[in-house]
């Protein structure tokens, strides 16, 4: 894909919800996204991971047909809550090193309904598909990952440490299990990571879906702190890399 479009760009695209699009293509799931795909379902984060989740609760699962479990004749089931590369499509995003964001349009298939043009901007497109707080959140989850791997990386070499993240007793490794076994469900798992947070805190679990994630990100930064805190920080030269 050629990334070479920016928010001012011409762009429109009118769905009509024909459901071929989502076939064939994988769709990254973010703790959030699990969180408000779960409550449209009215289930919990830990069965919607059971049920409609694969790599560890990071990407959705298919039927048999390469189509999403969501997608029925009248629509997606989750569309109020849709993950944001659902949102996005048909565009791409990517960021580069220093910050610049470009996008690029999927061709469109064959069997696709909808209507591609130039009657808009990319920005109007992003704004009507609520893609805003998705990127946020998206970024401040990324953010957390790539500490939490860096941190690991660097306590895998000092051996074995008690270090759990909330939550992570439900589906996760135990206390002192080597680092780098807790598998990503541990973090993807909001219903469960609250739950076990919250206990501890003697706080209550946050009702709606942007309280519940504000609460998780700050359980999950302070949980990274805390291993910050024991192991000391990395050395000047493997720190202040660069964000993509």
């Amino acid at each position: 894909m050629d990334f070479h479009l920016d928010r001012e760009s011409p762009f429109s695209f009118a769905c009509r919800v024909c459901g071929n699009c989502c076939a064939g293509k994988v769709i990254m799931t973010g703790p959030h996204e699990v969180l408000g795909m779960s409550r449209v379902l009215g289930i919990t984060t830990t069965e919607f991971l059971e049920r409609y989740a694969d790599n560890g609760g990071t990407t959705l699962r298919y039927g048999a047909d390469s189509r999403c479990l969501f997608v029925t004749p009248e629509g997606c089931r989750v569309h109020a809550r849709r993950p944001l590369v659902c949102r996005l499509y048909p565009l791409g995003r990517a960021v580069d090193e220093s910050g610049v964001e470009k996008f690029a349009v999927f061709p469109k298939p064959d069997d696709c309904g909808a209507e591609f043009g130039t009657d808009g901007t990319i920005q109007g497109f992003l704004e009507s598909q609520g893609v805003g707080p998705y990127l946020e959140w998206s970024l401040r989850y990324s953010m957390l990952y790539r500490r939490m791997l860096a941190l690991l990386d660097r306590m895998g070499v000092e051996g074995r440490v008690e270090a759990r993240a909330p939550g992570a007793a439900a589906g996760g490794p135990p206390e002192n299990a080597p680092v780098g076994a807790a598998p990503m469900s541990s973090w993807q798992d909001i219903d469960a990571s609250l739950a076990e947070y919250c206990a501890a805190k003697g706080l209550a679990v946050p009702a709606g879906i942007e309280e519940a994630i504000d609460l998780h990100l700050a359980a999950l930064k302070g949980w990274l702190d805390e291993l910050e805190a024991r192991i000391g920080k990395a050395p000047e030269k493997t720190r202040g890399a660069k964000r993509t």
